[in-house]
């Protein structure tokens, strides 16, 4: 049986989504190491902040080893409070990386500058790549993951930091969450072959620096209760 590889950006997300039911080997940035996950075999991987940090590792990882299924995991912030409030959980159907392409003003055409990023299954990839749920999860061992709702998530480079931007954002691209690293993951696992499904638990409102609309804690402890419903 394929191994999962189970990755985060950080080790706190790591510890806060395993770290309950799990006992963790030492982790290092960019570094894979074994465990068992559930009784199946797993690998584990931080891969450090950000798309050009996810990017490097898993590509790292992924010329190493041969997983049967990626899932990325981590907290993201919340375009969509109707949907997803703070403290909810997501499963990832589409990421997106609304910095690629010809810049004007506040939008990005991706097609207009004339070359996409590559190509996978024949069809080229410009902005946006999707992920797997359904019956790819229950063939995965993990459809306790469908019966969350799904979302549409932007990697971006930096935080969204007002509340004009992240309604740009939303209106633009109908977007759920806001993440680092989901679309550098997603092309990584796409061009190699692999599936991968992500999980997201909400941390914050996007564009909001206001205390009262964020929650890191709730947002962690929320990745170890999924975590451990499907894994333990």
């Amino acid at each position: 049986m394929n191994p999962i590889l189970f990755v985060t950006a950080t080790v706190r997300e790591m510890k806060s989504a395993l770290g309950g039911f799990v006992k963790l080997p030492a982790l290092e940035q960019g570094e894979t190491v074994p465990v068992e996950l559930g009784g199946r075999p797993g690998l584990l991987l931080v891969t450090g902040i950000g798309i050009i940090n996810a990017a490097f590792a898993l590509g790292k990882a992924l010329a190493v080893h041969d997983p049967g299924l990626v899932m990325l995991a981590g907290i993201a912030g919340t375009f969509n409070p109707e949907s997803f409030s703070i403290g909810s959980a997501g499963l990832v159907r589409t990421e997106i990386w609304p910095e690629y392409g010809l810049k004007t003003g506040d939008t990005v055409d991706p097609e207009s500058l004339g070359f996409s990023l590559g190509v996978v299954e024949g069809s080229p990839v410009w902005d946006r790549v999707d992920l797997v749920s359904g019956k790819s999860l229950a063939n995965s061992g993990l459809d306790r993951l469908a019966k969350l709702p799904e979302a549409i998530s932007l990697t971006v480079s930096g935080v969204t930091a007002t509340a004009a931007a992240a309604a740009r954002f939303r209106s633009v691209y109908a977007a759920d969450l806001e993440n680092m690293e989901g679309f550098a993951v997603a092309y990584a696992c796409a061009t190699a072959g692999v599936e991968m499904c992500e999980l997201r638990t909400v941390s914050n409102i996007v564009g909001s620096r206001e205390s009262g609309d964020w929650d890191l804690r709730g947002a962690l402890a929320g990745l170890g209760r999924i975590c451990s419903g499907v894994f333990s």
